[in-house]
């Protein structure tokens, strides 16, 4: 199972960058993973809905049918890591190919994204800067893989 995390804008902060490039890098011992960046809409020139719809448009055309695809929203459901660890698990059991998880710009998820999303989860009721979200999703994808194979990693 592949793994991609799309993300709707530059992860430009260099400290945060190097943290993501180090869960890619353990990642990548259990199961194929990347960054997929979507170049964000220039804000200024736009309406949010346009915005929206636009990179919405963008992250679609990145995903095929076959594939399971997580959406990180404030509004999604709450997992404990043991509990996203077993989405993970259900996932790889179902034999998908590929595995998404689509991280918005400063204007969210576009709902037709959302739609076609097989989960919706969240970290927080809380906003997060995306490129800190990012960090935290793959530091959970590694935590999860190191939950299903025993590791001492997860406490």
């Amino acid at each position: 199972m592949k793994i991609q995390i799309i993300i709707a804008g530059k992860v430009d902060n260099s400290s945060l960058n190097a943290l993501a490039n180090m869960y890619l890098k353990r990642i990548n011992y259990y199961s194929p993973a990347e960054f997929v960046q979507i170049k964000p809409e220039k804000i200024k020139s736009l309406s949010e809905a346009v915005i929206k719809n636009r990179e919405g448009s963008k992250i679609l055309e990145k995903v095929s049918g076959s594939d399971f695809v997580v959406v990180l929203d404030r509004k999604g459901r709450q997992y404990s890591s043991k509990e996203f660890s077993q989405v993970l698990n259900r996932v790889a059991v179902e034999s998908r190919k590929q595995l998404i998880f689509i991280i918005g710009g400063p204007l969210g998820v576009h709902d037709i994204v959302k739609q076609r999303a097989d989960a919706i989860i969240s970290f927080s009721k809380m906003t997060f800067p995306h490129e800190l979200a990012a960090v935290m999703v793959l530091e959970q994808i590694y935590r999860a893989f190191s939950i299903l194979r025993g590791e001492k990693y997860h406490k």
